[in-house]
């Protein structure tokens, strides 16, 4: 292996990414996501330096997901904008993405 081929290598780091969630603003009076863009467009959850602990911490919100929807609809004084529900809803669809990934790049 030579060196350039090294240091790419040791340059890939893992994101987690979740569909991209906006804000309640305009025509949406709650917060939404975008469950259906494409996986270039996800927000970034988290970046991590192996597979491993990316993996770690998607287990940790899928995890987490369920018990937050459920907080939402039994106290929906407390999510009042949809933030909570909309982000629990986009973490059950996490996925861990190497940063070189042809998938992340660009596409106008």
């Amino acid at each position: 292996m030579n060196r350039r081929h090294l240091a790419a290598l040791m340059l890939v780091g893992w994101y987690l990414l979740i569909p991209p969630v906006f804000s309640a603003m305009g025509g949406h009076p709650r917060a939404f996501n975008d469950l259906k863009a494409p996986i270039n467009r996800w927000d970034i959850q988290g970046s991590f330096e192996s597979d491993a602990s990316c993996e770690t911490e998607r287990a940790h919100i899928l995890k987490e997901a369920p018990l937050r929807i459920q907080f939402a609809h039994e106290h929906p004084d407390q999510d009042q904008n949809g933030n909570i529900e909309a982000v629990a809803e986009a973490w059950q669809l996490a996925q861990c993405v190497a940063s070189d990934d042809p998938r992340l790049k660009r596409t106008y």
